[in-house]
This record gives structure tokens, sequence and C-alpha cells, in this order.
């Protein structure tokens, strides 16, 4: 889901639930003159993401085509990012029922939607069950490395407006921010007990280690 714009010089790095999906939107319009709508081909239904910018691995940026551009990246605390993937991805839009992870479920003898509580307790388990919620849930240095250096600026999430206001700057238009991947229940950090958190952190730990400046 990173965004590359050669003619401006500019490599947006993305990470899963850190406003990247309205982010990807806002690119694409700046690129394209005109607000991206899903749409259907052949009965398949194509969104933002299965159509635009791949995801990317820190180990698969395109080195050589970005050496000197303007990198940038947004992140969010490891824990609260993870209570939103849980919000959204499990609860909203049920990647852990039955019919969207029944077999893995059963293979990983799980239970179907689980409730806060019961995903935290099995958190490793769970992110096998369905790819996306290993996709959204993926420590931070995974995606983007363990070297802020490497960026020209990193912003913590509730600076977005002001990430909008430097990118709408630097490209000489001016950007428009939606608001995408907002469905689910919204828990907080004091929705967990110490001993959630002590988990979490431990699991996120080289996050908090190489970004928690930013959060």
């Amino acid at each position: 889901m990173s965004v590359t714009l050669d003619d401006q010089k500019v490599f947006y790095a993305s990470v899963p639930k850190v406003a990247c999906t309205s982010l990807r939107r806002m690119f694409f319009e700046f690129e394209n003159g005109f607000e991206f709508r899903p749409f259907k081909v052949n009965g398949r239904q194509i969104f933002i993401h299965n159509v635009a910018y791949k995801g990317l691995l820190r180990e698969n940026f395109p080195e050589k085509r970005i050496a000197d551009f303007h990198r940038v990246t947004l992140v969010r605390d490891p824990i609260q990012r993870l209570l939103s993937a849980f919000g959204n991805r499990v609860v909203h839009h049920k990647e852990l029922s039955k019919s969207a992870a029944g077999a893995n479920l059963k293979k990983l003898d799980l239970a179907p939607n689980p409730d806060l509580d019961l995903f935290i307790e099995k958190f490793d388990d769970y992110r096998q069950a369905h790819p996306s919620i290993s996709h959204h849930t993926r420590p931070i240095v995974d995606i983007l490395g363990d070297d802020p250096n490497y960026f020209a600026k990193i912003y913590p999430l509730h600076d977005i407006k002001q990430f909008v206001s430097d990118m709408s700057e630097r490209l000489g238009a001016e950007l428009n921010l939606g608001r995408s991947q907002t469905g689910g229940p919204k828990f907080k950090v004091d929705d967990l007990t110490d001993g959630q958190i002590e988990k979490l952190k431990t699991f996120y730990a080289k996050d908090y280690e190489i970004f928690g400046e930013f959060f």
C-alpha cells in the first residue's frame, strides 16, 4: 500500500491501521484527478486495496527507484493500532467468523468471532487464522524497517493533518483526506488488563524501541 510518485519524487510507506486506506484514496485522487469508487469486473468487487498501491514490506521497497525521494510515513502506538484492527477487522468485517476463516479456526482449535479477551489470550494463533488479521497486526518494524533515519520525516497519526498539509505543499495541490475503514466499535487501552498490556508490549517490543518517540 505504499505510494511512489516519480514526478514529484515522493515515497509514502503505509502501515496498516494507520489511516492507510484514507491516504491511498487521497493519493489516488491526486494522481488521477477523480475520487476512487469501488467497482465490479466480471462479478468481482474491486476496492482500492486490491487495485492500487501494492503493500510492501521494508525488504521489498524499490530502493534504486526511490534512492533520492522524499520518503515519509505515519506510525501509531502499536496497542492502539491492534485495538483498531480488532474492532474493524474482527468485529465489523467478521474476518474470524466461520464463513471467513472456518477451516483455519478448526485446524487451530479456535472459537470463531472471539471477544477481545479471547483474541488477546490466543493472539498468536488468531493471527494465523486469516491473512488479513496477520497483515493488520504485523509489527511496524516488519513494514518500515529498523532505521527511522531512512525517512525524511515520520509523522505520528495524531499529526495527520500536518502530514496532509506538508504533502499538499510539496505536491503543489490541495489534497483532500476523507475517512475510510471506520466501521466497528472503538476500543481503548483502558479496556485492557495490565497483563494484556504487558503481553502486547512484549509482542511489539521492537516497535516501541525503534519508533516509540513518534507514538
